[in-house]
């Protein structure tokens, strides 16, 4: 025969539930019904729901600091992000920069080279006379000339790439 525990009180000693739970089932057997006059509830322990209210209050500390934690953590991801963009877009613009000044460079170099080479043709065209010095002094000038306007057109050039490189 089975004793039923569902109609007792959990929070008493095991020894006043079982006496309780016996007391049930004998007054259920005998037709009597529920009684809960006998019932001796001096050994019942009184509910203290305090600590589930201060643990609710803890939690909800936490997840407000959570949530507070996940915000910052989060704005601090965007302006990384924002951060990153600008530095992308900034390298973006120097590298075009810098390529748009190696294709200027380049075309000085092989200006520089076209000057060179026809020079060298017309050195070679030019019968060396007896005196000397003339055309000495014409290939001095036209060399001069020649490194003064190489000077001139890649200074710019070179105090950019000088600016960039500190």
């Amino acid at each position: 025969m089975a004793i039923d525990l569902r109609n007792v009180e959990p929070l008493g000693s095991k020894s006043v539930l079982l006496e309780q739970a016996m007391r049930r089932h004998r007054s259920n057997a005998n037709g009597k019904g529920l009684v809960h006059d006998d019932m001796d509830m001096s050994d019942m322990v009184t509910p203290d729901f305090e600590w589930l209210n201060e643990d609710k209050t803890a939690l909800k500390n936490l997840v407000a600091q959570m949530d507070a934690s996940i915000g910052q953590l989060s704005q601090q991801m965007n302006q990384l992000e924002e951060q990153s963009g600008k530095s992308r877009h900034l390298l973006e613009k120097e590298q075009q920069l810098l390529f748009k000044q190696i294709k200027t460079l380049n075309g000085l170099l092989k200006k520089q080279v076209d000057v060179f080479s026809s020079m060298e043709r017309q050195m070679s065209e030019i019968e060396i006379k007896q005196n000397n010095i003339v055309p000495q002094v014409g290939i001095g000038l036209v060399a001069g000339l020649m490194s003064a306007v190489t000077i001139l057109v890649t200074a710019p050039w070179m105090t950019v790439l000088m600016e960039h490189i500190r």
